[in-house]
């Protein structure tokens, strides 16, 4: 996944397994729903539960944009990220 997409709530994905319990063509803000709920809960699972895949590898789909542009084939992944509120000095205090 070289090429990242940053996916807004409106942006629909197609999945035929998809990991939760959604339709198999949803809205990010749908999934996003289910992926909060099963943190709440506590699930976890092994390497081959479709939840796992989704925080590790990926898992494979269409994407159709709110933006335009049609339906795109490739993967969807979380992951977390870490936004300082202040950004890093290159120098070091001696």
């Amino acid at each position: 996944m070289s090429d990242r997409v940053d996916l807004n709530d409106d942006d629909v994905l197609s999945m035929s397994r998809p990991p939760f319990e959604v339709a198999t063509t949803f809205k990010i803000s749908e999934l996003m729903v289910k992926v909060l709920v099963f943190l709440n809960q506590g699930h976890g699972g092994g390497s081959e539960n479709p939840k796992v895949t989704l925080f590790a590898n990926g898992s494979e789909c269409n994407l159709l944009q709110a933006n335009g542009g049609g339906w795109r084939k490739g993967k969807v992944r979380f992951r977390l990220e870490f936004i300082p509120d202040e950004p890093s000095s290159s120098l070091s205090n001696e």
